[in-house]
């Protein structure tokens, strides 16, 4: 395997990211790539920066593809699409 040039890498998912827009299937497809480079920097221990940059686009993209459902007991939408997120 070849060495991997993170920092463009970086570039190019966090401007896909950047582009999403609400589009949730290619957000998914986004956040998939993401866990690979995530997988794949973490297997190779790469530098921190690299491994945190990815980790924190994991965490935006995973908020990005829930569901909009309410699970809060006491709101009005309660299992329904909450107008309160």
């Amino acid at each position: 395997m070849g060495s991997i040039d993170w920092k463009a890498l970086l570039e190019a998912l966090e401007g896909e990211a950047a582009s999403l827009h609400g589009e949730r299937m290619r957000t998914m497809e986004l956040k998939q790539k993401v866990e690979q480079a995530l997988s794949a920097a973490e297997g190779i221990s790469a530098n921190s920066e690299v491994v945190n940059r990815l980790d924190l686009m994991l965490m935006m993209l995973t908020e990005a593809v829930k569901e909009n459902v309410c699970n809060n007991t006491k709101c009005p939408h309660y299992s329904k699409k909450c107008k309160m997120r």
